[in-house]
């Protein structure tokens, strides 16, 4: 079996992209190497920092939050759904994409069949990093029709190598700046028919079309948490 690391590495970056008054992720020592002859860190960090997963409790005051759901959610059977013919500047991708995508998919005997984990592949990650606001600003997008096309399928979750959240048109956002403030359409179509969603991978490239994945965060009591996801390719 060979394992390949769909996870960003996040090392100390001060500013957020998408919320400049939050630091993105910093270490700070309190031990240090010279005086103790071993280190030790706090960390200070957004919950979305790199590679993470979102449960439905980030929109949804009264669905799951990281903790509450199983571990064994965090790993099932996936499929890559190739879209990198709009893996450009600015692409929004539609519903007729996604039946292009899918059509394709057919071709190789994959079906999209329910509690599957879907893998949105666009390459984004290799053209641009998350520490550049243009990763941001610039990043193909989704549209709520598709989003909803998507959920339709009724996958257990949806991972993303590009930032998802419609933008462009009249109340979504222009600027990395401006998500926060966004009607944010895409998550808030998603999530409530989601287990999870896992944002900012990289690497899906080189999966093929259907393997498994495991998809581990930090159990926190939160919205979201980090993770390290692997696939797993026999």
């Amino acid at each position: 079996m060979r394992i390949v690391d769909l996870s960003m590495t996040v090392s100390n970056w001060d500013n957020n992209s998408f919320a400049p008054e939050e630091t993105y992720f910093k270490l700070r020592p309190i031990v240090n190497w010279e005086d103790h002859g071993f280190v030790s860190n706090m960390v200070e960090m957004t919950v979305h920092a790199g590679t993470h997963i979102d449960s439905p409790h980030h929109f949804f005051r009264d669905m799951p939050s990281i903790d509450q759901i199983s571990a064994e959610d965090f790993m099932g059977d996936a499929v890559v759904i190739d879209l990198t013919f709009k893996g450009h500047a600015n692409a929004r991708i539609s519903v007729a994409d996604m039946e292009q995508a899918e059509a394709a998919l057919a071709k190789e005997g994959i079906a999209l069949e329910p509690d599957l984990i879907l893998l949105l592949r666009t390459d984004w990650p290799s053209n641009k990093s998350p520490l550049d606001p243009s990763w941001w600003n610039e990043s193909p997008c989704l549209t709520q029709e598709s989003a909803e096309w998507i959920v339709a399928k009724l996958p257990r979750a949806v991972g993303f190598d590009f930032a998802q959240e419609e933008k462009g048109g009249e109340h979504e956002y222009e600027k990395a700046e401006e998500i926060l403030s966004g009607a944010m359409r895409v998550h808030k179509a998603m999530l409530p028919k989601l287990t999870f969603q896992i944002e900012n991978l990289i690497n899906l490239d080189k999966l093929p079309s259907k393997l498994n994945i495991i998809a581990l965060p930090a159990k926190w009591h939160s919205e979201s948490a980090p993770a390290r996801v692997i696939g797993l390719i026999d």
